[in-house]
């Protein structure tokens, strides 16, 4: 039997309805974080296979408890806190190798980026960070995508469309501050 050629066109369609369904599941599980002002969400997939291997939310780790008072805590928050795409690499394991990962609610950190690239992810979908911005966050976003580049992992920004349908603007989903690779010790900021 003769195998048919699926057009370039059919292809790239193809892609684009099961990017935005990956997108809003990463959308959806970003909601059930317990940080009250950041929601993000990642969803790991084979795309050879067509399966989702693994998802994750920012949070605190496995039984440390969601206090109000320490997610409340800037500082102490954003030392605690576990991000999405590192609890997702960690369910994951090895499965996430050639994978594609898909993040919604912030741009993906320079920290996150490294792991990515480390587990074997080759393609990633997410906002892209703001350029001339003195925002840390958008530093560190922009150094992941460099790095993205450098290790020949393919980055794909999410259009001005696919914000708008997840609900998301440039500057909301840029805006926390300070990034990952920031520590605080007995109140100092210290970059790692």
């Amino acid at each position: 039997m003769a195998r048919t050629k699926v057009s370039a066109a059919v292809r790239r369609k193809n892609q684009e309805k099961w990017d935005a369904r990956y997108l809003d599941l990463a959308k959806l599980v970003g909601e059930w974080s317990k940080d009250p002002r950041a929601k993000v969400g990642a969803a790991i997939v084979n795309p050879k296979l067509g399966r989702l291997i693994a998802v994750g939310f920012n949070g605190f780790p496995s039984n440390v408890e969601d206090d109000v008072r320490r997610l409340e805590d800037q500082k102490l928050k954003l030392t605690m806190t576990i991000h999405a795409e590192q609890n997702a690499l960690i369910f994951a394991g090895k499965e996430a190798r050639d994978c594609d990962a898909y993040v919604v609610g912030k741009p993906v950190c320079s920290m996150c980026a490294t792991l990515l690239i480390q587990a074997g992810v080759k393609r990633v979908i997410a906002a892209e960070p703001r350029r001339g911005t003195a925002s840390k966050w958008d530093k560190a976003g922009l150094l992941s995508i460099e790095i993205f580049r450098e290790a020949g992992v393919e980055f794909r920004r999410l259009t001005e469309a696919e914000m708008t349908r997840l609900g998301l603007d440039a500057d909301s989903a840029t805006r926390s501050l300070p990034p990952s690779g920031t520590i605080f010790v007995e109140g100092d900021e210290v970059e790692l």
